[in-house]
């Protein structure tokens, strides 16, 4: 009897310790803090993790395929906001739900989730930094790629997932589209707790105007497990929000009750990645930065200075161009493009291009003689004649 009684509670206990064990989380402070995350999942402490700092300098101007993105000004049907103690999480109900491909991107990604970065205060707070500059907070959407038919068996690839990241700037008056998110996130306060939106937005109408100029570089998840199967999409133009809007966030309380004032990832060393700026060609380098290096363009690539943004009746299926289908949408990049077979690029491809591109270059001019050399020979051919008549 006793024996039976000391097994039945040795596989509790064994149990409750794996309980404990698999239920171990993370945090932003002390001990559960950043600093010790690679402690427990070993691929925190990779070569190709996320936060990291653009370096305006250092990054490689191209012209990469267009963006194309379906079903972005379509409402859902639902959206609730949940607050997970790490952040505040939104999902979508939706018979079409967003795709992108494009760009870095080989295939199409399906839309899963988006949620927030900020800091304590309003000088920093966003994860990714520009020339070492942080953004008070910072939009993260994520989408997974369709080959692998669900966002569970895509975090098992390296290209597995795709972010759309999104800085957010401060201005003096409130963003009308972000109005609701004032009212719903004092619903959502303790961890665990949602709300469910009453008015859904279209992803775009939560995105800046430009979606042309961006950044792209292959990383991590920038929480636990730190799995690097990301590639990132971090777009030049900020989100506008004011002071308000943004305390809001700050509120909020995290899965121990305490006050989740920040929930950003110190930035992590780039390595041997290589930054990619995508531009207009059309660009006449007034508008942006030019102290950014001129690297090559990549070759036969559609030049159009627009992402394309189309919607598709079936997610299985590859929309439509259809010219008049946007035509309520307010941006000019917000219009649809032809799509091309050129338009499947991506870094390793854009890479290999540019490296052709500079090898033909420095090649065409291997076999020319210097116009110098060829006057002083004629010059000694004349004389050398002279002296013999």
């Amino acid at each position: 009897m006793h024996n039976s009684w000391f097994f039945c509670y040795g596989i509790l206990v064994f149990m409750t310790g794996c309980q404990i064990c698999w239920s171990q989380d993370f945090g932003y402070n002390g001990e559960k803090g950043p600093s010790h995350w690679g402690e427990q999942y070993n691929e925190c402490t990779g070569k190709h993790q996320s936060p990291i700092n653009i370096d305006l300098l250092s990054v490689k101007r191209v012209v990469l395929p267009s963006l194309k993105m379906s079903g972005f000004d379509v409402p859902p049907e639902r959206t609730v906001l949940k607050n997970n103690g790490h952040t505040v999480m939104i999902t979508i109900e939706s018979q079409m739900k967003p795709t992108i491909s494009g760009g870095p991107l080989d295939g199409d990604y399906e839309f899963a989730q988006f949620h927030f970065h900020w800091g304590d205060n309003d000088t920093f707070g966003s994860e990714d930094l520009i020339d070492g500059r942080s953004f008070p907070m910072e939009l993260h959407m994520v989408f997974f790629n369709k080959r692998y038919v669900n966002f569970k068996q895509a975090n098992d690839h390296p290209d597995g997932l795709c972010v759309l990241a999104f800085f957010y700037d401060l201005h003096d008056k409130d963003n009308k589209n972000y109005d609701e998110f004032s009212e719903i996130l004092s619903q959502v306060v303790h961890p665990e707790s949602n709300a469910t939106f009453s008015q859904p937005l279209s992803l775009f109408e939560l995105m800046p105007e430009d979606l042309v100029h961006y950044f792209t570089y292959n990383g991590s998840l920038t929480t636990p497990p730190c799995s690097e199967i990301v590639t990132w999409i971090d777009f030049q133009d900020p989100i506008t929000l004011s002071h308000r809007q943004i305390q809001m966030f700050r509120d909020l309380l995290d899965e121990e009750g305490h006050i989740l004032t920040h929930n950003f990832r110190p930035i992590q060393p780039i390595g041997d990645r290589i930054v990619l700026f995508n531009i207009n060609d059309n660009d006449d380098n007034t508008l942006y930065r030019t102290d950014l290096p001129t690297d090559d363009i990549a070759p036969e690539v559609n030049s159009a200075a627009t992402p394309d943004k189309t919607d598709s009746p079936e997610d299985d299926i590859p929309p439509e161009v259809d010219s008049g289908a946007n035509d309520d949408l307010s941006a000019d990049n917000k219009n649809v493009l032809n799509d091309s077979p050129d338009n499947n690029l991506d870094d390793e491809t854009v890479d290999k291009e540019l490296g052709k591109k500079s090898k033909l270059e420095s090649g065409s001019t291997t076999h020319c003689i210097p116009g110098y050399l060829l006057s002083m020979t004629i010059v000694i051919f004349v004389l050398s004649n002279r002296r013999m008549c």
